[in-house]
């Protein structure tokens, strides 16, 4: 359930301060922004994916426990194509156009 989380948080933020720098004529803080986010972004979903693999590894772990942790593991995945997608169409289009 990070990844997606992450990924809306995100979202959240590329898209509202694109709104926001349009209003306050500073395209140049939206792509500062955008960077940024999509940096920690991909960072904590990393992190949360590196985590979430090495607790799938353990042995004493019923197979509802190990489901539940490769599910999460495939949504950090996806969440990481999302937000890579959105980070990238917000850096190469200009905002306020």
């Amino acid at each position: 359930m990070t990844g997606p989380v992450i990924w809306a948080a995100h979202f959240l933020a590329v898209y509202a301060s694109e709104s926001l720098a349009c209003r306050w004529n500073e395209p140049a803080a939206h792509d500062a922004i955008v960077a940024g986010a999509t940096f920690f972004a991909i960072a904590a979903i990393l992190l949360h994916a590196r985590r979430t693999v090495r607790n799938t590894d353990t042995n004493g772990s019923c197979e509802a426990q190990r489901f539940i942790r490769l599910t999460a593991l495939a949504l950090d995945g996806l969440s990481l194509i999302g937000v890579c997608w959105a980070g990238l169409a917000a850096l190469l289009l200009d905002a306020c156009r």
